[in-house]
């Protein structure tokens, strides 16, 4: 982590030394654009393919907020996220990471003697205990960690490279 010099308005002679980490700027500002394009998105349903506030589908709304944030990302399909050198696995996962459901069943629909397989699917991280993305059913919408229909469906959290550890 770096340090840099603060100064205060009473003169420049009386500074302090404060923590400088570029990635939580970063977290942040992925954070930020998530719910500003989630309040723009609002009452526009999920798209396919979409991948502006007109309506997103999953991955278009990661690239829409990715795209604010890093002007060089391009447009990942899910299966490009999970398969791109630029996105590491990570058991810890941080504001501004994205969680990633596999495809496959769904515990809850099992339980409801439904064994659809349901497509991959990709969100960003807000913090602990949720997540935002733009659902078939909702549209974007933050989303709990502990949804019942979310929470017991294999996941990875993945971060991007350019936001560093």
């Amino acid at each position: 982590m770096r340090s840099f010099l603060m100064y205060r308005p009473s003169g420049p002679y009386n500074a302090c030394l404060m923590d400088a980490d570029p990635n939580t700027g970063q977290r942040t500002k992925i954070v930020r654009t998530a719910r500003e394009t989630a309040t723009a998105a609002v009452g526009k349903p999920y798209l396919p393919g979409g991948r502006d506030t007109t309506g997103f589908d999953c991955s278009g709304f990661v690239t829409y907020v990715y795209e604010k944030v890093f002007p060089h990302y391009q447009h990942l399909n899910t299966s490009g996220i999970e398969n791109n050198p630029a996105f590491k696995e990570t058991k810890t996962p941080q504001a501004g990471d994205l969680i990633f459901f596999p495809s496959g069943t769904n515990p809850y629909e099992v339980k409801k003697q439904n064994n659809r397989v349901y497509p991959a699917h990709v969100g960003i991280v807000l913090d602990d205990g949720h997540w935002i993305g733009s659902q078939t059913s909702t549209g974007v919408a933050q989303v709990p960690m502990s949804h019942p229909w979310w929470a017991g469906r294999a996941k990875k959290f993945f971060r991007y490279a350019y936001i560093g550890e």
